[in-house]
């Protein structure tokens, strides 16, 4: 524990309620505030350092990815315990070009990066798991006076004996909690557990969070969908603040294009796919293009104008490789209804 420098301090009610408090502002609205910390979790390999690596672009530089938009420029320290420093270039130097309005002159004062890999190898780096350097860490972290440190990622910076016991994951917690203290933003990066569906170690490491983000791989978009860099399937599985369209479960692609890397994004695959198989069973619509067009409007790749032939052709893809809607399945059906005299290709939304 701490040696405790400063007396401890209550406040009464009275006071607590006729105090002018200064709001916190937005490091990342509408779902990141300042002394705020949030948990980002996935399997290795499904992109969830370059999503990191972007929101620190967009912090340090005021600007917006997928719905989300730093105002103002902040400083960010990105501590990381496993890449390269050539390979940290090469994404960030990337990826800079993805960040909506992003001011590159200020996000290359603001954002520093202290990496394992840059070290001399005689030089020790710090370990959050080591509660006797948790005094050192935050004197550390607070030299470079950060409005939020990302960890990148848990399991390389913090030595743990037994990531599964509470007792030392509570360790993690209390410099987590120290860094809100200092009023430090922490965005920290994990593994997923072996079942893929929450992160990895105790349950303990959820209690500090505002937010827990999962990054899961959409099944079968690799094959079907190959121009993407990176894509996966974001879920809130913990916020502790007000949600608004940008907080949801979606879809998530960083694309390649003529001007570089884009991220972009829409409903989840299965929300669309189960529409199609609902109207696909109707027995309402002879082709696979009648059925794609009844899909309600929002979940078109573009709400303005219906979807191509090839877009619903790969969303009949997806429902096969998914077994929600298999080939077979929907060749009957479409086959049946093409043969009744009751054929109805219109819209039918109040099927879904």
């Amino acid at each position: 524990m701490p040696k405790t420098q400063t007396p401890l301090r209550t406040i009464a009610l009275g006071a607590l309620l006729d105090a002018d408090m200064k709001e916190r502002r937005h490091l990342l609205s509408p779902w990141f505030r300042e002394q705020e910390s949030a948990l980002i979790w996935a399997a290795p390999g499904v992109g969830k350092t370059m999503l990191t690596l972007s929101l620190a672009l967009a912090i340090a530089g005021g600007g917006g990815l997928l719905g989300w938009r730093a105002e103002t420029p902040a400083r960010v320290l990105i501590i990381d315990g496993e890449m390269p420093l050539d390979d940290l270039q090469g994404r960030l130097r990337s990826l800079s070009g993805a960040i909506e309005g992003i001011d590159m002159d200020a996000a290359r004062g603001n954002l520093k990066i202290l990496a394992r890999h840059h070290q001399d190898p005689d030089t020790a780096f710090p370990d959050f798991g080591d509660e006797k350097q948790q005094d050192a860490i935050l004197t550390l972290i607070r030299s470079y006076d950060p409005a939020v440190v990302i960890l990148d990622n848990l399991s390389t910076l913090a030595t743990l004996d037994d990531e599964n016991g509470a007792a030392e994951t509570q360790r993690v917690v209390r410099l987590l909690a120290r860094l809100k203290q200092a009023r430090i933003g922490v965005i920290v990066v994990h593994h997923s557990g072996k079942n893929g569906k929450t992160f990895r170690g105790s349950s303990m490491l959820a209690t500090t969070f505002e937010a827990i983000i999962g990054l899961t791989r959409d099944a079968g978009a690799d094959a079907l969908d190959p121009s993407g860099s990176a894509r996966f399937n974001i879920e809130w599985t913990k916020f502790r603040g007000r949600r608004d369209a940008s907080i949801g479960d979606r879809s998530v692609l960083l694309k390649e294009t003529e001007g570089g890397l884009q991220w972009t994004s829409e409903t989840p695959q299965d929300e669309t796919l189960n529409a199609l198989a609902v109207l696909v069973r109707s027995g309402r619509f002879s082709t696979r293009e009648a059925a794609g067009r009844a899909l309600p409007s929002h979940l078109w790749p573009n709400p303005e104008s219906a979807p191509s032939a090839g877009w619903i052709s790969g969303r009949f893809k997806m429902a096969d490789a998914r077994g929600i809607l298999p080939k077979r399945e929907a060749d009957s059906l479409l086959k049946a209804a093409s043969e009744s005299e009751d054929d109805h290709e219109g819209p039918a939304h109040d099927d879904i």
